[in-house]
């Protein structure tokens, strides 16, 4: 199939680029663009939309307008919403912790919420230590606290190149402050001040904090344990600096981040377990519940969002006996997590995940054609060729970005997703298990041990990748024209190989 027909048969994809372009074009302009220029002109074009029904072609592109003034609407709404006055002295407020705190050095870090009068506000708190007493060690997640502080707004670090202040807004933050440890103390907080969505994170996140305790019980610690919650739960806090380094420079960070990778060997999971079912969609709708949950109990990441949009897309095409193509799926899922957040184009996670299954459902595809076999070896080889395939195809969707923020490239990116997927995949189901097996303590501790080892052997391999001679090329400083070049020149590459050869889909 060339590239025009694969593209006439995705309209979500035209829909979500224009979208995208609406809110990049949105951010620019924003202040000089008032939010209702934005409604009139999306309104306009819908209206042309429907008064140009005998113009097919004028319709579409009077549609696809509409899109992009509403990117541009909801972009300038969503910077609107960040603007708020914030008191230019210290002031006494109350506030839930909805994250865990994690130290970082002379302070813990943790995001909550301050409760008012008013909408609450989302504030990234540093509270400095006590060394007496250590109060903040009895900080959870869901407690409330009464502080005297400083609410400023977010800033960059001096002589730093991250635009920590444009993160800090683009996930929501509209303060930061720093707490001295004389100026908090627990009190009670009222939590209907919150929204539901709010409400059900903190005790989601709660819920994860018994479950990585039980990591604890079971022996996991140091590293092995910091992987697993990684791995599982989502939960990066107790990773080392080196260990992020080894996973980064051997090229498996996607590993410790929650993607469709995880995602979809738990569905595989529960497709398993749900397989008795006669009805389609009473199956699916389980899973679908049950993916949902987990989306909420690791903390609704935009690369597990986005994984979790894309298997209910597949669960609905399932149910309507349809033909799902990853592409228009891939489209759907960036289409709805933009309408709900739309800066979210500008996390890096969210670019990330996306570009890699973009690169997955283009390249694929070329690399990896499936042939049915009766022979063992053979399978092993076809098993062996895809998962190079895939980490290939995923590395050119994502290398122009991994250069861009990060200034590096893996040289065995190859080596390392061999030994890598297989690890994580037979790590989610071994926690599957050890959780099913709970109600037999001796077998599911010994399955836990085994876990931990493969943990320490995973470690212990990329380690030694990291180690090797030429693992990785550093100090890449691309500009953005020349990521789009990158871009641009793999999309010719594409164009090419599709129009010579013809794949049949």
């Amino acid at each position: 199939m060339s590239l025009g027909e694969r593209l006439q048969l995705c309209p979500m994809l035209r829909v979500t680029i224009m979208l995208i372009l609406g809110i990049i074009v949105g951010k620019a302009v924003c202040p000089f663009i008032p939010i209702i220029a934005w409604v009139v002109l999306a309104f306009v074009s819908l209206a042309v939309a429907f008064a140009a029904n005998k113009y097919p072609v004028g319709q579409s592109v009077a549609i696809l307008l509409s899109f992009f003034f509403v990117g541009g609407l909801l972009v300038s709404f969503s910077i609107e919403k960040m603007k708020i006055s914030l008191p230019k002295y210290p002031v006494t407020y109350q506030a839930v912790l909805v994250s865990e705190p994690v130290v970082h050095g002379k302070v813990i870090q943790a995001d909550m919420m301050v409760v008012g009068d008013g909408k609450p506000i989302k504030v990234k708190a540093s509270i400095l230590r006590d060394t007496v007493d250590n109060r903040w060690q009895r900080l959870h997640v869901g407690d409330g606290i009464t502080a005297t502080s400083f609410l400023d707004v977010p800033h960059n670090f001096v002589q730093s190149t991250f635009d920590y202040a444009a993160w800090l807004k683009e996930h929501g933050f509209k303060a930061e402050t720093f707490i001295y440890y004389s100026d908090w103390k627990k009190s009670v907080v009222d939590l209907t001040k919150l929204s539901y969505i709010d409400r059900t994170v903190i005790q989601a996140r709660k819920f994860r904090q018994r479950l990585l305790a039980r990591y604890h019980d079971l022996g996991a610690d140091g590293q092995s344990y910091a992987v697993l919650a990684a791995m599982t739960l989502g939960d990066k806090s107790a990773l080392s600096r080196e260990l992020k380094d080894d996973y980064s420079i051997a090229g498996a960070s996607h590993v410790l981040a929650l993607s469709g990778l995880h995602l979809s060997i738990i569905y595989g999971v529960l497709t398993l377990l749900t397989i008795a079912f006669r009805r389609r969609w009473l199956p699916q709708l389980l899973i679908m519940t049950a993916i949902w949950s987990y989306v909420v109990l690791v903390g609704m990441s935009p690369s597990v969002v986005r994984s979790a949009v894309m298997l209910t897309v597949i669960a609905m095409v399932e149910i309507l006996n349809r033909r799902a193509m990853l592409l228009n799926s891939l489209s759907l899922a960036a289409f709805v997590m933009l309408l709900w957040n739309p800066m979210s184009l500008y996390d890096v996670g969210f670019e990330m995940s996306f570009m890699a299954v973009l690169g997955i459902a283009l390249f694929e595809p070329l690399l990896f054609r499936r042939h049915y076999t009766s022979s063992i070896a053979l399978r092993i080889v076809y098993w062996f060729w895809g998962i190079v395939s895939v980490s290939i195809a995923a590395q050119i969707g994502t290398a122009p970005l991994v250069a861009y923020y990060f200034g590096r490239f893996s040289c065995y990116f190859i080596l390392t997703n061999i030994i890598v997927i297989p690890c994580a995949t037979a790590i989610l189901y071994g926690t599957v298990l050890v959780a099913v097996l709970s109600i037999i303590p001796s077998v599911s501790s010994w399955l836990a041990g085994l876990l931990i080892g493969l943990v320490g052997l995973l470690n212990s391999s990329l380690h030694w990748i990291a180690s090797l001679p030429c693992a990785s090329i550093e100090g890449i400083n691309w500009s953005v024209y020349q990521v789009i070049g990158v871009y641009m020149f793999i999309a010719a590459i594409y164009y090419a190989i599709t129009f010579f050869v013809r794949d049949e889909d």
